[in-house]
């Protein structure tokens, strides 16, 4: 195994010249939240309270459209999805409560907030309306001031269902992951698990004073314990990642320089050589460790037959953080696989790829999701990889 590391902090053969690294790093700095306009469907047969409401909605800075009776509100309806609907309740045709009920019966993971218009004896008419599902309600003749206070109630309403929608999707995303993952690892557990259990049967079949295929059953055994015993070590790491970090100042050539100690066996056997130019970096050093490791373990793995394995690991400043990347000579992985390899128990099975969980790639990718960033992959098949773990606020 060759080793080298170059930086400030080790006076060893410089390696080369960083440069800064600024394409494709996520943006660190958050915007100011916006308060965004709403779209406002006003519907009244009365063409003086129509132009009424449409003032004030657009005095309050709303975006206002209009429809005469209920059937020409449906149809906007569906062609705009509005945020609030302010209609009336007596209309020809398809009256106000007959089209709250529609739109209630219409609506997925979207919501309309829904005022009447109604007659201030109309005490009856309001409560069936709110029954029908409308939400608020106003009487007439219509007051400016008071549809605009109602906007900012009908503002906050609609932007806690949209908060609620978006997380009811990212926890159906989570669920349908976990069932894939679970499925994943019963697959995998499941298949050593029948070998050892096939060979324990064997075993005290064949059980005997003069029977040596016991020997040799036990080997097979103690191999199939040994990989499930592997995958458990590496789903349980994977799981770790996460949760609070413990950021500190860290050398990346120490750091590699460690690993490469750890990996030493494996690195002479493939005649690998590990080059890396020292960076100082602000980041949770076990996991830091835990990428990097991985990510070398990778470079041996999948190295090409006949090709000795180069890996060149290098930090970076960015405006916002920093960049450590891994390079390698190895296999590479083709395009169309590039998402799929940061998933967890995602295998290529490649010709002469050796036994794996799966989880190495998308260790690192939490890795750095847990830092708050993000994992990208340049590669090209047969002519390497190069792995980029953005880390925000990593620069030392």
């Amino acid at each position: 195994m060759e080793w080298k590391a170059s930086g400030p902090e080790h006076e060893r053969e410089k390696a080369g010249t960083v440069g800064r690294a600024l394409a494709g790093a996520p943006s660190g700095s958050g915007s100011l939240r916006t308060v965004q306009p709403l779209s406002v469907l006003v519907v009244d047969d009365d063409a003086g309270s129509l132009l009424v409401a449409q003032a004030a909605v657009e005095r309050a800075g709303h975006e206002c459209l209009t429809a005469v009776d209920g059937q020409a509100a449906w149809k906007t309806y569906q062609q705009h999805r509005p945020d609030v609907v302010v209609t009336d309740l007596a209309m020809p045709g398809m009256d106000g409560m007959a089209l709250c009920r529609t739109i209630r019966a219409a609506e997925t993971d979207s919501y309309t907030y829904i005022m009447l218009l109604t007659s201030h004896d109309g005490r009856e008419e309001v409560l069936a309306g709110m029954q029908a599902g409308a939400d608020d309600y106003i009487t007439k003749p219509l007051d400016p001031f008071v549809l605009q206070t109602r906007l900012v109630a009908a503002r906050r309403v609609t932007a806690l269902h949209r908060e609620l929608a978006g997380a009811l999707k990212a926890a159906r995303t989570t669920n349908e992951r976990l069932a894939e993952f679970t499925g994943r690892v019963s697959h995998d557990l499941r298949n050593p698990l029948t070998t050892l259990l096939g060979y324990v049967e064997l075993a005290e079949m064949d059980a005997g004073p003069d029977n040596d295929n016991p020997a040799e059953y036990v080997e097979i055994i103690g191999s199939s314990a040994r990989r499930m015993l592997a995958m458990v070590d590496d789903l349980l790491g994977f799981a770790s990642i996460g949760g609070s970090l413990t950021r500190s100042r860290i050398s990346l050539a120490d750091l590699v320089q460690d690993v490469t100690t750890d990996l030493q066996h494996g690195l002479t056997q493939a005649g690998a050589s590990v080059e890396c130019i020292d960076f100082v970096l602000t980041a949770d050093p076990v996991q830091m460790r835990v990428a990097i490791q991985n990510l070398i373990h990778n470079a041996i793995a999948y190295r090409r037959p006949e090709v000795q394995p180069v890996i060149r690991i290098s930090g970076h400043s960015m405006e916002d953080g920093a960049v450590v990347r891994v390079s390698d000579n190895g296999k590479g992985i083709r395009e169309k696989d590039r998402r799929r390899v940061v998933e967890p128990l995602v295998r290529l099975h490649r010709e002469g790829d050796p036994a794996g969980t799966g989880l190495g790639l998308a260790t690192c990718a939490q890795i750095a999701v847990a830092h708050g960033g993000r994992l990208d992959i340049e590669s090209e098949e047969n002519n390497g990889t190069t792995v980029s773990l953005y880390l925000p606020g990593a620069a030392d």
